[in-house]
């Protein structure tokens, strides 16, 4: 009755069928069996390919993590040979070669890099966990558990600088304490360079229990003076990852596991520049890990002023926009508490909707190996109580079942939405289908999906169905829009090239046909870009759409070019759009800029300009990082929007574990200037 109470006509009956149907049949292909462990898909030889634990025994002295890969304990370890590329799925033009053994404090890993051109490698990120696309990299990836699951991987990466990146499955936040700290080195040799790991078995979740297990690996390299990307496990032309290898008869160190506990109090003292005003606020964050396979984190008064949160954007929109949250607290297991596509109905759980927080709790991760835990509360006396959980399970490598629960306590706010979710693929077709409802004041409505999905070497499309009712409320999530049904489709076709003056090219085409539930047309629109990429670095870009909104009329059109795309330190781009937006016209352009100086001294700007019926609205933002050390920069961002313009200055020592410490003159979320003074120590007990 709750979903009929806000439609002005009957439910058809196939549209009743419709829900039921769907989750049958996503259900019946839930329980598809897929290849076992161990075994190539297809009869593949590069498929699964299978590797045997190597333990590295007492007589034998563990590697030095020093880039040499002379040490006599290489000439034991297992061997991954023959990396393909992930575009040809044929032998890449310059190999690698992976090793990997263990002992019951660490696993060892370690790369040799062929190339034929060792002047054109390319290596410039010199700060811990910056982004490495840019660069020529190896990663080790552990999918400890065998769920075949992104966020259940572990992936560990590094540069011929030796710059470290880490994913930790689930989600960790930055501070090394937390994250936990692994070792690498690199050297450069006559024809290529070599990379070595040190990874503690500590910093990882794994399965309990003695004996032997199989795990998920794989060995990736990115070659940036080409651009392949070549694995030692081939994931296919969907990159599926049930193609990953095995590695064999691994003795996890179960009996040396202790719980661990770890607490990160902070001290801040704020002083205000004018007014003598000044405070003191202190606040503890603790992580306790009771089992390998389970984490819990609790944060106590926090303070999140010092966390620099993304800008949110300027100009015409329909909808609320999303900003990614970054502060630290959300950051730990947000894996295990995600569910819901922006494109499709929307985000189910988005943290940046809790604000006030004066105590906070979570506990994420395995169950079972095959089950994943995410739960978190949330409580701001007097104000707010927020609390969500998540169950997910695979059933098999490509199939998989969520179940969601998200409650806000809050006065005229209470809200429960309950979100039930399930996929399975077989081959390169997958089907995927969510229902949600949502209960308290102002909401009552339903929602939900499904989607039919090809994924195959150079092509992704999916048609889509959603309903969503008008009543439907979520509090804690990002769904843009309510009270519409229909389809739409997405589709993009792209290619690459390892010879000839382009590099690559992608094209995408996206139809939406959405009526309101009472029959009145939604959303008549359709948009098509095409981009292509050319050998010396340069990327061209069209894009075109446009259709009705409503009673609105849209349509635009636009460009974008950019130059050195794959090198950060010296890029710049260039938007243009103009057309007509919700019936009146509209023009919008952009350049951005970033450039490295010094060696030590990076500078980005990107400007926002747009025209829209007459009235004009502006968004420069300038950032800044002078580095120190791999982890001590001076770093500030200036945001001049429209009327207002505000600047922050900040250094941040955060050492090698320890205290950190951060100064900060202004506000990096204020809308304006704020003339204050922070400090702020991080203390590891």
């Amino acid at each position: 009755m709750l979903m009929l109470r806000h439609v002005h006509k009957p439910v058809s009956a196939w549209r009743r069928i419709s829900v039921s149907s769907v989750f049958a049949l996503c259900l019946s292909l839930l329980l598809i069996g897929t290849c076992p462990p161990g075994r190539a898909e297809g009869g593949d030889p590069y498929a699964r390919r299978p590797l045997q634990a190597v333990h590295c025994a007492e007589n034998i002295q563990p590697p030095t993590i020093d880039g040499d890969l002379s040490d006599p304990a290489w000439q034991r370890a297992a061997k991954a040979s023959v990396f393909l590329d992930s575009q040809t799925h044929k032998p890449a033009p310059d190999q690698t070669e992976a090793y990997l053994m263990y002992d019951k404090t660490y696993i060892y890993v370690a790369f040799y890099c062929k190339d034929s051109q060792p002047d054109g490698i390319v290596a410039r990120e010199t700060v811990r966990d910056a982004q490495l696309f840019n660069d020529d990299t190896v990663e080790f990836r552990l999918d400890p558990f065998l769920t075949y699951k992104w966020e259940d991987h572990a992936s560990f990466q590094v540069n011929p600088l030796g710059t470290r990146r880490t994913r930790m499955g689930g989600g960790r936040a930055g501070k090394l304490e937390w994250q936990g700290d692994w070792d690498a080195a690199t050297r450069r040799v006559s024809d290529g360079w070599t990379a070595e790991m040190r990874i503690p078995w500590a910093i990882l979740s794994y399965p309990r229990g003695r004996g032997q297990k199989l795990m998920g690996l794989n060995f990736r390299r990115e070659q940036q003076r080409t651009k392949i990307s070549s694995m030692w496990s081939d994931l296919g032309p969907g990159f599926f990852n049930e193609r990953e290898g095995i590695w064999q008869g691994v003795e996890a160190p179960e009996q040396t596991w202790k719980p661990r506990f770890s607490a990160l109090p902070y001290l801040l003292p704020t002083g205000q520049m004018s007014g003598g005003h000044s405070q003191f606020r202190a606040g503890l964050d603790l992580r306790y890990q009771p089992t390998p396979e389970l984490t819990s984190v609790a944060t106590i008064n926090p303070d999140f002023a010092s966390v620099e949160g993304a800008v949110e954007s300027v100009g015409f929109s329909r909808s609320e926009r999303f900003v990614p949250d970054k502060r630290p607290f959300f950051l730990e297991g947000r894996d295990y508490l995600e569910l819901g596509e922006f494109y499709s109905i929307g985000s189910y759980f988005d943290s940046a909707r809790i604000t006030q927080v004066d105590t906070g709790l979570k506990l994420y991760g395995k169950m079972t190996p095959k089950t994943t835990l995410g739960m978190l509360g949330t409580i701001a006396v007097g104000h707010q109580a927020n609390f969500v959980t998540q169950i997910r399970r695979e059933l098999s490598p490509t199939a998989g079942a969520n179940l969601m629960l998200l409650q806000r306590l809050a006065p005229g706010e209470d809200n429960t939405v309950g979100v039930f979710s399930a996929n399975a693929r077989k081959g390169k077709w997958s089907l995927n289908g969510e229902v949600s409802q949502s209960a308290g004041p102002g909401a009552g409505g339903m929602a939900w999906s499904t989607a039919v999905n090809l994924e195959d070497k150079n092509l992704f499309t999916t048609l889509r169905y959603r309903r969503v009712g008008a009543s439907y409320l979520d509090r804690l999530g990002y769904v843009p829009f309510t009270d519409y049904e229909g389809w739409s489709s997405y589709t993009d076709w792209s290619m690459e090239w390892r010879h000839g003056y382009l590099r690559s090219f992608d094209m995408s085409l996206n139809p939406t046909f959405d009526n309101h539930l009472d029959g009145r047309p939604f959303r008549r629109q359709i948009h098509w870009s095409m981009g292509v990429e050319t050998r010396d670095d340069y990327r061209f870009g069209i894009n075109i759409g446009g259709g009705k909104f409503d009673q609105d009329t849209d349509f635009t059109y636009g460009f974008n070019i950019g130059g050195n795309v794959s090198n950060r330190f010296r890029q710049w781009s260039l938007f243009f759009t103009t057309g007509q937006l919700a019936s009146k016209p509209y023009t919008a352009f952009g350049p951005g800029l970033s450039v490295r100086l010094f060696k030590k001294f990076d500078l980005a700007l990107s400007t926002f300009l747009e025209n829209y019926d007459g009235g004009v609205n502006q968004q420069h933002i300038l950032t800044f990082n002078y580095e120190l050390s791999p982890y001590r920069a001076w770093g500030g961002r200036l945001v001049v929007e429209n009327a207002g313009t505000n600047f922050f200055l900040s250094y941040h020592n955060a050492g090698r574990g320890g205290m950190d410490t951060y100064f900060i003159l202004g506000d990096p979320n204020a809308q304006r200037f704020s003339r204050r003074v922070m400090v702020k120590f991080v203390f590891a007990l």
